[in-house]
């Protein structure tokens, strides 16, 4: 390349360490926050299945006192009709 010529570019080998430091600090943040990521998710994913779980625990009791509910009406209905 010719020194003379306002429109060549030089690019040295410590402009080319220092652009691959930079990389290599900005990959290191990106690793970090990638497990930011996955511990933020680990949280979640255990608060929903407790939210889950607590749900659950009144599934049951809610069908029981419905069946209740219906057999306790449907007597009330032949009662009265045959009564």
């Amino acid at each position: 390349m010719d020194n003379d010529d306002p429109l060549g570019v030089r690019i040295g080998a410590r402009d080319i360490y220092n652009e691959v430091v930079g990389l290599r600090g900005d990959v290191q943040r990106l690793g970090q926050q990638g497990e930011s990521v996955d511990e933020t998710l680990e949280d979640h994913e255990t608060r929903i299945r407790g939210l889950e779980s607590e749900r659950g625990r009144f599934v049951l009791p809610v069908a029981l006192i419905t069946a209740v509910a219906t057999v306790v009406a449907a007597g009330l209905t032949v009662a009265r009709i045959a009564g």
